[in-house]
Protein backbone atom coordinates (compact mmCIF):
# COMPACT_ATOMS: atom_id res chain seq x y z
CA UNK A 1 0.00 0.00 0.00
CA UNK A 2 1.43 3.36 -1.01
CA UNK A 3 0.88 6.62 0.80
CA UNK A 4 -1.23 7.87 -2.15
CA UNK A 5 -3.78 5.11 -1.59
CA UNK A 6 -4.53 6.53 1.87
CA UNK A 7 -6.00 9.66 0.36
CA UNK A 8 -9.06 9.63 -1.87
CA UNK A 9 -10.13 11.96 -4.65
CA UNK A 10 -12.01 14.13 -2.16
CA UNK A 11 -8.76 14.90 -0.35
CA UNK A 12 -7.14 15.84 -3.67
CA UNK A 13 -10.10 18.07 -4.47
CA UNK A 14 -9.94 19.82 -1.10
CA UNK A 15 -6.18 20.41 -1.34
CA UNK A 16 -6.50 21.79 -4.87
CA UNK A 17 -9.42 23.99 -3.83
CA UNK A 18 -7.34 25.46 -1.00
CA UNK A 19 -4.46 26.14 -3.41
CA UNK A 20 -6.73 27.84 -5.92
CA UNK A 21 -8.45 29.89 -3.20
CA UNK A 22 -5.02 31.03 -2.04
CA UNK A 23 -4.19 32.17 -5.58
CA UNK A 24 -7.51 34.01 -5.77
CA UNK A 25 -6.68 35.77 -2.50
CA UNK A 26 -3.40 36.98 -4.05
CA UNK A 27 -5.26 38.43 -7.06
CA UNK A 28 -7.75 40.20 -4.78
CA UNK A 29 -4.90 41.55 -2.64
CA UNK A 30 -3.24 42.82 -5.80
CA UNK A 31 -6.40 44.65 -6.78
CA UNK A 32 -6.69 46.26 -3.36
CA UNK A 33 -2.99 47.21 -3.38
CA UNK A 34 -3.49 48.96 -6.74
CA UNK A 35 -6.58 50.88 -5.65
CA UNK A 36 -4.89 54.22 -6.30
CA UNK A 37 -2.80 53.21 -9.33
CA UNK A 38 -3.90 55.24 -12.37
CA UNK A 39 -4.96 53.07 -15.30
CA UNK A 40 -4.96 49.82 -13.30
CA UNK A 41 -7.53 47.28 -14.49
CA UNK A 42 -9.00 45.07 -11.79
CA UNK A 43 -8.41 41.35 -12.23
CA UNK A 44 -10.27 38.24 -11.22
CA UNK A 45 -9.14 34.64 -10.84
CA UNK A 46 -11.44 32.04 -12.44
CA UNK A 47 -11.26 28.35 -11.62
CA UNK A 48 -14.70 27.15 -10.51
CA UNK A 49 -15.79 25.84 -13.93
CA UNK A 50 -12.54 23.91 -14.39
CA UNK A 51 -12.82 22.46 -10.88
CA UNK A 52 -16.45 21.42 -11.41
CA UNK A 53 -15.62 19.79 -14.75
CA UNK A 54 -12.66 17.88 -13.32
CA UNK A 55 -14.66 16.62 -10.34
CA UNK A 56 -17.48 15.44 -12.63
CA UNK A 57 -14.98 13.66 -14.87
CA UNK A 58 -13.35 11.94 -11.91
CA UNK A 59 -16.78 10.72 -10.75
CA UNK A 60 -17.78 9.42 -14.18
CA UNK A 61 -14.44 7.74 -14.93
CA UNK A 62 -14.26 5.95 -11.60
CA UNK A 63 -12.52 2.66 -12.09
CA UNK A 64 -11.21 3.45 -15.59
CA UNK A 65 -7.46 3.40 -16.03
CA UNK A 66 -5.68 5.15 -18.84
CA UNK A 67 -2.37 3.94 -20.20
CA UNK A 68 -2.11 6.87 -22.57
CA UNK A 69 -3.26 10.45 -21.99
CA UNK A 70 -5.02 10.50 -25.38
CA UNK A 71 -7.30 7.52 -24.66
CA UNK A 72 -10.10 9.63 -23.22
CA UNK A 73 -9.30 12.84 -25.05
CA UNK A 74 -8.35 15.92 -23.12
CA UNK A 75 -9.91 15.11 -19.76
CA UNK A 76 -8.75 17.41 -17.04
CA UNK A 77 -7.84 16.07 -13.66
CA UNK A 78 -8.16 17.99 -10.44
CA UNK A 79 -4.39 18.32 -10.10
CA UNK A 80 -4.02 19.80 -13.60
CA UNK A 81 -6.28 22.79 -12.91
CA UNK A 82 -4.38 26.08 -12.97
CA UNK A 83 -7.14 28.67 -13.02
CA UNK A 84 -6.75 31.85 -15.03
CA UNK A 85 -6.35 35.52 -14.24
CA UNK A 86 -8.66 37.71 -16.28
CA UNK A 87 -9.40 41.42 -16.49
CA UNK A 88 -12.78 42.14 -14.90
CA UNK A 89 -15.31 42.79 -17.65
CA UNK A 90 -17.33 45.56 -16.02
CA UNK A 91 -14.82 48.19 -14.99
CA UNK A 92 -16.12 51.25 -13.23
CA UNK A 93 -13.23 53.41 -14.44
CA UNK A 94 -13.01 56.68 -12.57
CA UNK A 95 -11.22 59.77 -13.78
CA UNK A 96 -7.88 57.97 -13.53
CA UNK A 97 -9.19 54.90 -15.44
CA UNK A 98 -8.66 52.66 -12.41
CA UNK A 99 -11.36 49.97 -12.34
CA UNK A 100 -10.89 48.69 -8.76
CA UNK A 101 -14.09 48.80 -6.70
CA UNK A 102 -12.96 48.50 -3.08
CA UNK A 103 -16.39 47.40 -1.82
CA UNK A 104 -16.55 44.61 -4.41
CA UNK A 105 -12.99 43.50 -3.66
CA UNK A 106 -13.69 43.35 0.07
CA UNK A 107 -16.85 41.32 -0.56
CA UNK A 108 -14.93 38.97 -2.89
CA UNK A 109 -12.23 38.63 -0.24
CA UNK A 110 -14.77 37.71 2.47
CA UNK A 111 -16.42 35.10 0.23
CA UNK A 112 -13.06 33.64 -0.78
CA UNK A 113 -11.81 33.53 2.82
CA UNK A 114 -14.95 31.71 3.91
CA UNK A 115 -14.65 29.15 1.11
CA UNK A 116 -10.96 28.61 1.93
CA UNK A 117 -11.77 28.10 5.62
CA UNK A 118 -14.51 25.58 4.77
CA UNK A 119 -12.17 23.60 2.50
CA UNK A 120 -9.50 23.53 5.21
CA UNK A 121 -12.03 22.47 7.86
CA UNK A 122 -13.24 19.59 5.67
CA UNK A 123 -9.64 18.53 5.01
CA UNK A 124 -8.91 18.70 8.73
CA UNK A 125 -11.93 16.47 9.40
CA UNK A 126 -10.76 13.92 6.82
CA UNK A 127 -7.28 13.87 8.36
CA UNK A 128 -8.81 13.47 11.82
CA UNK A 129 -10.74 10.42 10.61
CA UNK A 130 -7.57 8.95 9.13
CA UNK A 131 -5.64 9.65 12.34
CA UNK A 132 -8.40 8.02 14.38
CA UNK A 133 -8.28 4.92 12.15
CA UNK A 134 -4.52 4.66 12.59
CA UNK A 135 -4.59 5.15 16.36
CA UNK A 136 -7.58 2.90 17.02
CA UNK A 137 -6.42 0.30 14.49
CA UNK A 138 -3.16 -0.12 16.37
CA UNK A 139 -4.87 -1.15 19.61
Amino acid sequence: MTINSLFDSTSDLLVKTAQLRSQKAEVIAGNIANLDTPGYKARTFKFADQLREASEISKSSLGMTTTNANHFGRLSTVNSIQGRVMIKTKPLGGLDNNSVNLDQEMADQAINNGAYARAMQMLKSKMSILKNAIVEGGK
